[in-house]
């Protein structure tokens, strides 16, 4: 399992949105700029991330909960995302190589778009099932609730 803690900002019937608990530059990873995943975070995001996940415990907003993902719906979606998408890329320019090179590259973005056409209509049948969604595992008793900022990176 694939955990952070994040606390419930609003809950619907079976879904909460939560915003991760918010983590900054230890130094340990590198003493002299910070850490590279906060800066990186910071460079994409705009204000507070909050994210839609299943509940199936029933929190109440300020609830300090941890947020798990299973590490096989993660492996799922990078094959599904990066590897669908170069295997038509691949199979599309060989198919179109013995017709001369544009063929074989007009048949690698034909293979490509149908990997990624293939991917979303995947990916629409998944909405449905719950079970790649990450979920609220637990609720964090509030009495060992840490506030202080922690490095994403120590064990």
């Amino acid at each position: 399992m694939i955990e952070t803690e994040a606390r419930v900002v609003a809950v619907e019937p079976g879904l909460a949105r939560v915003t991760p608990r918010p983590h900054s530059p230890c130094g340990q990873c590198d003493p002299v700029h910070g850490c590279r995943s906060v800066s990186l975070a910071r460079l994409f995001s705009q204000g507070s991330l909050e994210y839609i996940v299943r509940d199936p415990i029933g929190t109440q907003p300020g609830d300090s909960v941890i947020v798990a993902s299973r590490e096989g719906s993660f492996l799922h979606s990078v094959a599904c995302l990066y590897v669908a998408p170069l295997a038509g890329l691949l199979a599309g320019a060989a198919l179109g190589l013995p017709w001369g090179e544009a063929v074989s590259v007009s048949a690698a973005l034909g293979g490509a778009f149908l990997a990624l056409v293939g991917v979303r209509w995947h990916a629409q049948h998944l909405k449905a099932g719950a079970e790649l969604a990450p979920f609220i595992e637990r609720r964090i008793p509030s009495s060992t609730v840490r506030m202080e900022k922690t490095c994403r990176s120590r064990k």
